[in-house]
């Protein structure tokens, strides 16, 4: 398997985006805080030039909505939510290729694609049974 941060100079261009102050880390001077990062001009501006893309995309071509929201979560809400103790995405790995899919989205495009081809009501009938179980499963 490749070695993606030796293959892309992951650390050069680290070192380079934090000399051209595109990146910081956040709190840096305190010893910083994993995972966290502050633009500089340069960084402000790649940042805003791809949201503005996103937004084109999305909210002017796709007709969706754009929401605001809060970056950080507390631990007490995720637990309270059930997101700490229940929630898991159940994955499964491409064989061929070794990417990851979540193994509900591929049932269901499974599903789908049973339907478009299936023709006797009773076999619809049971795959349509079948994609409602799987959008309502909750894994133990």
């Amino acid at each position: 398997m490749v070695d993606l941060t030796k293959k892309y100079k992951r650390r050069d261009v680290e070192d380079l985006m934090k000399r051209k102050f595109f990146t910081v880390p956040s709190f840096e001077i305190y010893g910083g805080v994993a995972g966290f990062f502050d633009y500089g001009p340069l960084g402000c501006a790649v940042k805003n030039n791809i949201e503005q893309l996103w937004r084109q995309h999305f909210v002017l071509e796709e007709d969706m909505l754009e929401i605001g929201c809060t970056s950080l979560m507390l631990g007490e809400v995720l637990k309270t939510s059930g997101h700490v103790d229940k929630f898991e995405d159940l994955m499964v790995k491409d064989t061929k290729t070794g990417t990851p899919r979540r193994a509900d989205k591929l049932i269901q495009e499974f599903i789908g694609k049973k339907l478009a081809k299936c023709k006797k009501a009773d076999e619809r009938e049971e795959l349509l049974t079948l994609e409602q179980d799987v959008e309502n499963f909750e894994a133990p």
